[in-house]
């Protein structure tokens, strides 16, 4: 497997992306997965009777790490060399199976304020190994662990082990795209994002998700991306052109309706663009699908009913728009202002 290293100076920060071959994983709740929100890199963990961490597949509920006992760790302006150490004491509890809290605790608090090139660099080693047994999850616990640090450095890690197609068990596999949705709850990585799904081929498991990740915290810039992808015409595009349904931030509306009013009303992005307003469950997406119905023959009467039965579902603010918009403007066939009554006669 081969692996390349890049190394981005900028300033006195060395940036690093990092691609490598190799796979990644499944479902791994250990305290990465929980403690991670609120590093406290200024605070002490004595953690002697640290809790019992059991990390169980999807299919198999077996313990698969167990909690080695913690000895007074402090995270207090800690250097590369004490951090390497306890890395190093972590990599040898993960040939046995163990984690140690404490350790992990504060492996996560420096990394997110240290782009540590050495550490980053065995993890992206370790990761190339992917999980083959029900004794070693090492990837499942990485992974998460990449997720919880989230960082720029840690999330190019991530993905770049996802870009390779190489997570073939399912626990692992389970665990990575909890990660995925984890790092994809803002649009923090966004960038990273359209990089990968420019990376991934067409059949890559993780596809989906990157792609949904995109959608889900789009500006201006990353729904041009997508409609790029889905006008690109490839093999990738259905995944990019099922992705804009997902579309819910409100500026992007007139987006949409630019979509919309350039390309015919049966086309797959129309369709897609439609959709988005009526799943967005916003007032200014709804007052957009009325105006786009004044204009619709009587032969569109089944679209507009699908479409205003899924927004009226979504949010209340749907019948707002109906009742203050409605009768201003002049529907180009009465068959379609009825459709809209009646639903709005659900209410």
């Amino acid at each position: 497997m081969n692996k390349q290293l890049i190394i981005v100076l900028v300033g006195t920060t060395a940036l690093v992306a990092i691609y490598f071959a190799t796979s990644a994983g499944d479902q791994l709740q250990s305290t990465s997965q929980s403690n991670v929100n609120n590093p406290q890199t200024a605070k002490e963990i004595n953690d002697t009777s640290a809790k019992s961490i059991k990390v169980s597949s999807v299919k198999n509920e077996s313990k698969r790490i167990k909690n080695s006992n913690d000895k007074d760790i402090k995270t207090e302006s800690l250097s590369h060399e004490e951090v390497y150490e306890h890395w190093t004491k972590m990599k040898e509890l993960l040939e046995n199976g163990e984690i140690n809290v404490a350790l992990e605790k504060q492996l996560i608090d420096f990394l997110k304020q240290n782009n540590d090139l050495q550490i980053y660099t065995e993890l992206m080693q370790l990761l190339q190994i992917p999980d083959s047994n029900l004794e070693s999850r090492n990837q499942e616990y990485l992974l998460s662990l990449l997720a919880s640090i989230n960082t720029k450095e840690s999330v190019s890690l991530l993905l770049g082990v996802l870009e390779e197609g190489l997570v073939t068990d399912s626990n692992a596999i389970y665990v990575a795209k909890k990660s995925l949705k984890k790092i994809t709850q803002s649009a923090t990585h966004i960038n990273l994002l359209e990089n990968s799904f420019s990376n991934m081929t067409s059949d890559n498991i993780f596809l989906t998700d990157v792609t949904r990740g995109i959608a889900r915290n789009a500006s201006e810039q990353n729904f041009d991306f997508l409609v790029t992808q889905v006008n690109a015409a490839n093999e990738k595009s259905p995944v990019a052109l099922t992705s804009i349904g997902l579309i819910n931030s409100e500026k992007l509306v007139p987006k949409l309706q630019q979509t919309i009013s350039s390309n015919s009303p049966e086309a797959k992005l129309s369709i897609a663009s439609l959709n988005a307003l009526a799943n967005m469950g916003k007032y200014e997406a709804s007052v957009a699908l009325i105006q786009w119905s004044s204009k619709q023959p009587s032969s569109n009467k089944v679209l507009v009913k699908h479409l205003f039965t899924k927004a009226t579902q979504k949010s209340p603010s749907t019948y707002r728009a109906i009742e203050k918009q409605l009768n201003k403007h002049n529907f180009a066939s009465t068959d379609i202002k009825t459709v809209i009554e009646n639903a709005y006669a659900k209410k």
